[in-house]
């Protein structure tokens, strides 16, 4: 298979199909010279990683599809200015991170596939930034059904239509136990225990809270105790007042 993406192209070519080889990168100035390009299959390569600004001039793009690549994480505003996209893949990679803001701007995107990869958990902002969302898979991912789960727990169930496999395909850990569960044996009820709970991002927030309050504390004490203690060193005590009476 090719080891890098061959060149050179068509300058107006539509649709490019470059599957099954052994490609580790899109060049960062890819669509700058095929910025026509409405349908680009890339899956079943090597791919390990998408530079900022691959996209950059995608405007025409429809289709993409980078399945079965080794990217393993999606970064902000990656897919920025694809903003036709309308069918996106990422299907049988090794994800482990989607930063809330890796979809922004997709606006018209109707299918989004994320099976298959090692996804523990996904930011519910990230599937709100895609109102025309129609269909959505996400089975074949190691999700844990903790705390941090709850909210994209919330959406799935209200967004079930839009679950190509439906909650049936897709299972999560139970933490502290080693087994799995489908979704569509949970419900609002299993995750009630975290409306009391703290997340450990509240937990540091709260800590340097109070770190920060005592600190201040502190600091105020200390700079009212020297303004007493000038206040009474510079004020004239009783005993002068007395003395110079007398010499009156």
């Amino acid at each position: 298979g090719l080891p890098a993406v061959p060149n050179p192209f068509p300058l107006d070519v539509r649709k490019l199909l470059i599957a099954d080889n052994h490609i580790r990168a899109i060049p960062a100035d890819f669509f700058i010279f095929y910025g026509d390009l409405v349908y680009l299959d890339f899956s079943r390569n090597a791919i390990g990683r998408l530079e900022e600004g691959t996209f950059s001039s995608s405007a025409k793009l429809v289709f993409l599809d980078l399945s079965h690549n080794n990217l393993s994480r999606l970064a902000a505003g990656v897919f920025k200015s694809a903003a036709r996209l309308i069918k996106l893949s990422l299907a049988h990679n090794r994800l482990a991170e989607v930063d809330p803001a890796a979809f922004e701007s997709l606006e018209q995107l109707q299918v989004l596939e994320l099976n298959d990869n090692g996804l523990q958990t996904l930011a519910v902002a990230a599937l709100d930034a895609l109102p025309n969302l129609r269909s959505l898979r996400l089975e074949g991912n190691p999700w844990l059904c903790d705390c941090d789960f709850a909210s994209l727990f919330s959406w799935l169930q209200e967004n079930q239509a839009k679950l190509q496999k439906g909650l049936n395909e897709i299972q999560c850990s139970v933490p502290m136990e080693d087994r799995k569960i489908f979704l569509s044996e949970l419900s609002e009820g299993s995750f009630r225990d975290c409306k009391f709970s703290l997340s450990l991002t509240d937990l540091i927030i709260i800590i340097f809270s109070g770190v920060a309050v005592s600190i201040a504390a502190i600091v105020s004490s200390f700079i009212l105790a020297l303004i007493v203690n000038c206040f009474q060193r510079c004020a004239p005590s009783k005993d002068d007042d007395e003395d110079e009476d007398g010499d009156d």
